[in-house]
């Protein structure tokens, strides 16, 4: 299975930095469809990937809890976030406005990345919206964003 492809997407001047919710590679790598969409744009330079260790960390944890036949997959995102993504320390920043505070890591890290967008199936964090200046969207209404 290819999970990553080039299609030829020019990354301009005003591309997207944005951050993605471990969910979204979850279900990117078990089971394709717009997630995946989302995960080829980056891999192809279209959007800049702001991450932390401590998301790869639980992507790594999900997928080796839940699922295991993954793993090969698991290497390939993670080829792609040391190529692609640009790292962020977090730490930096207090971060309490989800009402899961286990969600905070991902506003923290787009603060710190200064995001346009945090793309998540959360609905903790999908219900937040806004958080100063970066936008909150699944993953169908980034896609519609970024192709308009």
């Amino acid at each position: 299975m290819m999970l990553f492809r080039s299609i030829s997407v020019q990354k301009g001047p005003n591309s997207f930095r944005i951050v993605v919710d471990t969910n979204i590679f979850i279900s990117a790598i078990v089971f394709g469809g717009k997630p995946r969409r989302l995960i080829n744009l980056i891999a192809d330079d279209a959007v800049t990937l702001i991450t932390a260790q401590e998301l790869l960390t639980e992507i790594r944890r999900i997928i080796v809890a839940k699922f295991p036949d993954f793993f090969e997959d698991l290497a390939r995102v993670e080829k792609l976030l040391d190529s692609d993504a640009i790292w962020v320390r977090l730490g930096g920043v207090t971060v309490t406005e989800s009402r899961d505070p286990d969600d905070n890591k991902f506003i923290e890290a787009a603060v710190l990345g200064s995001c346009d967008y945090i793309v998540s199936g959360d609905k903790d964090l999908l219900d937040i919206k806004e958080y100063k200046g970066t936008k909150i969207v699944n993953v169908s209404e980034f896609l519609k964003l970024f192709s308009n």
